[in-house]
């Protein structure tokens, strides 16, 4: 099993609409998509791999994912922000 995409529980962009009403539109993160920034706007960068890693990590102390991208870095992420996709 793997992860194909997460989706932010919480935290995302804040929109407001033509009426004045502020929506929240979750953070949406896809392997095989560019990584956009929380500004909506692309970061000429490719999610190659989305990671579940849980244990006792002296940085971190909690359930994380990592999201491996074309340009070599790796983004942490906490787990219980987000809520993932996983497939064959």
């Amino acid at each position: 099993m793997k992860i194909v995409s997460l989706q932010s529980v919480g935290l995302g962009a804040t929109y407001t609409r033509g009426d004045y009403e502020v929506i929240s539109i979750p953070y949406d993160i896809e392997v095989g998509a560019e990584l956009i920034s929380t500004q909506g706007y692309g970061l000429g960068v490719t999610v190659t791999e989305i990671k579940y890693q849980q244990g006792d990590f002296d940085a971190y102390g909690f359930e994380i994912y990592t999201v491996h991208t074309s340009d070599g870095h790796i983004r942490v992420l906490p787990a219980d922000k987000y809520i993932a996709e996983w497939s064959e």
